[in-house]
């Protein structure tokens, strides 16, 4: 199989900005957005001494995956809002799912993150999954929830005449984003971490285990 370089950071229309268009940081000069990119494509390298998953556990793991994601997308517009999905993976997993995606790691903490937002980010991870269902789930009465990362599955049903359900499909379509001050995550970005949580008993026995999270807003909508 054919290893693809990470996505490097497409020229700002601002030309005298340099800004990363997946972390968005901004840099002085040209020069320092390049050492960004080349710096993000040595997180994307597998580390020394890790093995590598085989592609048939690694396509199973991903069906894993898309099962907890539709575990915290719930039915009702009340329970729209953040979510979060933990599982148990290995680092090895980690890079075998994502890499080329991979966006920040931290030496000290061995944290590492992925940023998806927009049109670009919905399409990167259903070519990721292999599925484009990955972060919908449909219910009945034409009803849906999903991952907020564009708003083109808000959709109104053309034939509804109840005032009553014509009010909740307009306040379910009118994207009310919450205050930042309640998350550090933004509306409309799905972020991805691993970390390695460890724990410690009376005698000092260490134990740790690597964990994948995800980190996003939900929202329901009805379709046509």
């Amino acid at each position: 199989m054919q290893t693809l370089s990470p996505p490097t950071t497409p020229p700002s229309t601002n030309t005298n900005e340099h800004k990363c268009s997946v972390c968005k940081k901004i840099f002085k000069n040209k020069a320092g957005l390049t050492r960004h990119n080349t710096v993000i494509r040595k997180y994307n390298t597998l580390r020394e001494g890790l093995p590598v998953v085989p592609t048939s556990l690694t396509e199973l793991f991903k069906n894993d995956l898309i099962y907890f994601i539709h575990r915290r997308l719930p039915n009702g517009f009340k329970n729209a809002g953040k979510k979060m999905v933990s599982i148990p993976c290995s680092e090895s997993q980690f890079h075998a799912i994502f890499e080329n995606h991979i966006h920040f790691y931290s030496k000290k903490s061995g944290v590492y993150k992925c940023w998806f937002r927009g049109k670009e980010g919905e399409e990167k991870l259903n070519q990721i999954f292999g599925n484009t269902d990955w972060g919908i789930k449909y219910y009945n009465q034409n009803q849906m929830t999903f991952v907020v990362l564009t708003d083109n599955h808000i959709l109104h049903q053309k034939t509804e005449t109840n005032p009553l359900a014509l009010a909740t499909i307009k306040k379910a379509s009118s994207a009310v984003k919450p205050k930042k001050s309640f998350s550090k995550y933004k509306y409309g970005e799905i972020v991805i971490e691993w970390k390695r949580k460890r724990d410690k008993d009376a005698i000092g026995n260490i134990c740790s285990a690597g964990f994948i999270y995800f980190h996003f807003f939900t929202k329901q909508a009805y379709i046509i």
